[in-house]
């Protein structure tokens, strides 16, 4: 009874209930906890609140250090459809500033830090890129079936130079795992298409059922009588902001099976006309949200059915058309009472709820919202630096 009592609770209160005892301590901290307190948390649908992850760039102007800010915020229904005068949202975001040095090896969750190890495959890397990161996209997850959490890293690789000619080489990729704290090569599938390679545009992921997903693009693998002037960003462009992509048919949506470790490549539903599209949550499914551009403010969302990952195919369900102007999409939920859009407006990020149809404006000082990213983000007792636990079963 205790523990199906403490399974149905935040995780930040369970932070508290460590100190009530040395029992409850190690019953919370063991990972067959961990693992219920997931499971009840994804039935529980009668919860009215969300979680907004935002990822931001916060630059010092009296040192000209360029961070990260991660933020946090805790979102009720009544947050937005809450009848006042103020259309200004006053709820205090959870900031966590990052040195952007450590972006790729710092994952967060319940005020736990872990500096994953460096790979000899990373170090590899950035010789290939020795100018800004040599890593492409990073996600982390779970693999359900055994229940171990998992780190996925794509990284740019070499290029060969021949006269005014380029070959570029595919990807490559390595998983690190909680349960063995450690790092291994593995192969990158879909991503090695022929001629091409399949380049994720986005550091940032979205991990759903056991699968991660990513926007992409896919790109020659070959150039040839490149000028002078070729850069290292030239290639591996179509970067988020990019626009060269938007009228050719080169998107891709990558998606990584935490499972059986291997990348599959899908494209968008009609991503050929579509200029901004973002990845969400519908009901029990993942979609995403396509606009035309900035000046027609009607965002089409598509779900991918019941098969998901590679084998799901997408069906149109809906379009929102929100009652304000928004430059670009950020995120967007239906599922548990919540239906948010959360966008941007120049210098605010707006909330909009979809079904009541209002708006709640969120204020952003000392950032580029351009490279602003956000996720609804579900708050776990799951622990960052793994488990030793291997008898924990007896607490249960």
């Amino acid at each position: 009874m205790k523990v199906q009592i403490l399974s149905r609770l935040p995780p930040k209160s369970l932070m508290r209930f460590k100190c009530v005892h040395r029992s409850w301590r190690a019953l919370i901290s063991s990972s067959n906890f961990a693992a219920k307190h997931v499971s009840a948390s994804k039935d529980n649908k009668l919860s009215s609140t969300a979680t907004i992850l935002f990822k931001r760039y916060a630059l010092d102007l009296s040192t000209e250090r360029r961070d990260i800010v991660l933020s946090l915020m805790d979102l009720c229904n009544d947050d937005i459809n809450r009848v006042d005068d103020d259309d200004n949202l006053n709820i205090p975001l959870e900031d966590l500033y990052v040195p952007l040095s450590m972006e790729k090896e710092l994952f967060y969750a319940i005020k736990e830090f872990n500096w994953l190890p460096v790979s000899s495959l990373a170090l590899s890397a950035v010789e290939h890129k020795p100018q800004g990161s040599s890593t492409a996209a990073v996600g982390f997850g779970c693999d359900l079936k055994c229940e171990e959490y998992k780190v996925v890293r794509v990284l740019y690789s070499a290029r060969e130079f021949h006269d005014n000619d380029i070959v570029i080489h595919p990807p490559r990729a390595e998983v690190y795992s909680l349960a063995t704290n450690c790092w291994k090569e593995i192969k990158v599938g879909d991503l090695d298409n022929g001629s091409k390679n399949v380049w994720p545009d986005s550091t940032v992921s979205i991990c759903f059922k056991g699968y991660l997903y990513w926007r992409g693009h896919e790109d020659e693998k070959e150039y040839f009588d490149v000028p002078l002037s070729y850069t290292d960003e030239d290639a591996n462009s179509g970067g988020e902001e990019t626009s060269n992509f938007f009228y050719e048919d080169k998107e891709r949506i990558i998606s990584f099976d935490i499972e059986s470790e291997t990348f599959h490549v899908m494209r968008f539903p009609n991503g050929y006309y579509y200029y901004h599209k973002v990845f969400g949550l519908w009901k029990d499914s993942i979609a995403v949200g396509l606009s035309w551009c900035a000046d027609y403010q009607c965002v089409h969302i598509w779900v991918l059915d019941s098969n998901g990952g590679a084998e799901g195919s997408w069906i149109n369900c809906f379009a929102i058309e929100p009652t304000v102007y928004i430059e670009f999409q950020l995120a967007f939920v239906g599922t548990r009472g919540q239906s948010i859009l959360v966008a941007v407006d120049k210098s605010v990020v707006v909330l909009y709820d979809y079904i009541t149809k209002k708006v709640k404006y969120l204020p952003v000082n000392g950032v580029s919202l351009w490279s602003t990213q956000a996720l609804f983000y579900e708050y776990s007792v799951v622990s960052v630096k793994g488990y030793t636990d291997c008898s924990d079963k007896n607490l249960i």
